[in-house]
């Protein structure tokens, strides 16, 4: 039994929900919201155990029910403690507050912007990610914009977004140092760590394994039909190797 069998039988682990601090996105969508605005106030900020990103806890005051209820929202940079964040139609374009993006003026970034209408935000919600709103559109209400994968996505202008970038920006530049630190820190996400090359294991442990000179000795690639321990490597590939560029000449 090799390693990848071993993996299969345990199947997919949960990490511990003691540490989770909830569902970190836009509530939804009340008629104070989509035709005034509604306010709150930072009460508290978490990081996010799951993708390590800083999220904010806002108090809004329901007046019409005289009661506070609290909301989990990414948090942008330049944000403190007892804040004023206004959510809807009539906030204005500053730091921290949300808003549809046909409010929103060009050349602004944005972040935790929703995909489809009311679905709590989607796109760039990691530490230092932000969106650029390049244009809109009144007749069809699409707005176009501009991803940190450089793509160009049109959306929906009613969809929601924050103004600002995510915070925790460049936290992946700072280097570890050693392997303790890397340890706890998959030990957090619940992952295997270290994890050996398998030219290195012994060719009980591995097909891979084995040899005087840690190589394969085989070719890498396997069938789609392949038994279970000898499913490892390139599965069904279609090619292997480097790819070569092919020259183009203008003709003339």
């Amino acid at each position: 039994i090799i390693s990848a069998q071993r993996k299969g039988k345990i199947g997919f682990q949960k990490q511990g929900s003691s540490r989770r601090i909830g569902k970190i996105s836009y509530k939804s969508m009340t008629n104070e919201e989509k035709y005034s605005v509604i306010k709150g106030i930072i009460s508290k900020f978490h990081i996010d155990t799951v993708k390590k990103v800083p999220a904010i806890k806002i108090k809004f005051n329901v007046t019409k029910y005289f009661k506070n209820y609290y909301e989990l929202y990414i948090a942008v940079e330049k944000l403190y403690l007892n804040k004023t964040i206004a959510c809807g139609l009539q906030a204005r374009p500053i730091t921290g507050n949300v808003l549809p993006l046909f409010n929103i003026p060009n050349g602004v970034f944005v972040c935790n912007v929703e995909e489809k209408e009311g679905d709590g935000g989607k796109l760039a919600r990691s530490a230092g990610a932000f969106v650029g709103v390049l244009s809109h559109s009144k007749y069809n209400n699409v707005t176009k914009l501009k991803l940190p994968s450089k793509k160009i996505k049109i959306l929906s202008s009613f969809c929601r977004a924050t103004i600002g970038v995510v915070a925790g920006g460049g936290k992946y530049e700072k280097p570890l140092l050693k392997a303790g630190k890397n340890y706890y820190k998959f030990k957090s996400l619940n992952k295997k760590y270290p994890i050996v090359r398998k030219v290195a294991s012994n060719p009980v442990d591995h097909p891979h394994g084995g040899g005087n000179h840690q190589h394969i000795g085989h070719p890498s690639t396997v069938s789609r039909r392949s038994p279970p321990g000898q499913k490892v490597g390139l599965i069904a590939a279609r090619r292997s190797g480097r790819k070569k560029s092919r020259k183009v000449y203008m003709t003339q």
